[in-house]
């Protein structure tokens, strides 16, 4: 075999393999884009499937959401990112990427589940703006008072003509 021929073989046996990393890690390895996707994606969960399970020790009530309310709009500062109505536009918010979720679509609150929005207040959710909130702003009782809050304010569907 000649020199070029063995040359050009191993050049292409390099640049096969350079294109087989590439698209491998760009499989396996999101990019940090990605991840701003995969964050604001709605149908992604937010938390462990035992913490979605975990139900609300207390029961729903008016003035649980009233609590919930003055705490969102208080000592939370959840309308800072969230908006004073929920709807996902709070002065802070318009900063972040991905934007705050809007709390008041009937689809997010189809999806999430009362221990799956606990456990974003309590722990955060990775690769948003959403922090940890217990205990450092509010306790896990108050967190629970939140969650209701949270499910009083959700938008009619508006029906189709």
């Amino acid at each position: 075999m000649s020199t070029p021929r063995i040359f050009l073989i191993l050049i292409s046996i390099i640049i096969g393999f350079g294109i087989f990393i590439h698209l491998f890690t760009s499989t396996i390895i999101p990019s940090e884009t990605d991840n701003q996707m995969i964050a604001f994606d709605m149908t992604r969960p937010r938390a462990p499937t035992e913490a979605r399970a975990i139900k609300s020790p207390f029961p729903v009530s008016h003035e649980a959401i009233a609590v919930g309310k003055a705490l969102y709009q208080g000592k939370g500062n959840c309308y800072v990112c969230h908006g004073m109505e929920g709807a996902g536009n709070g002065e802070a918010g318009v900063m972040l990427s991905p934007p705050p979720r809007d709390l008041t679509d009937p689809t997010f609150q189809m999806l999430r589940k009362d221990g799956e929005l606990f456990y974003s207040i309590k722990h955060g959710v990775p690769d948003t703006g959403m922090f940890p909130y217990v205990p450092r702003h509010v306790t896990e009782e108050e967190a629970w008072m939140l969650v209701q809050y949270i499910r009083a304010i959700k938008r009619e569907v508006e029906p189709m003509n």
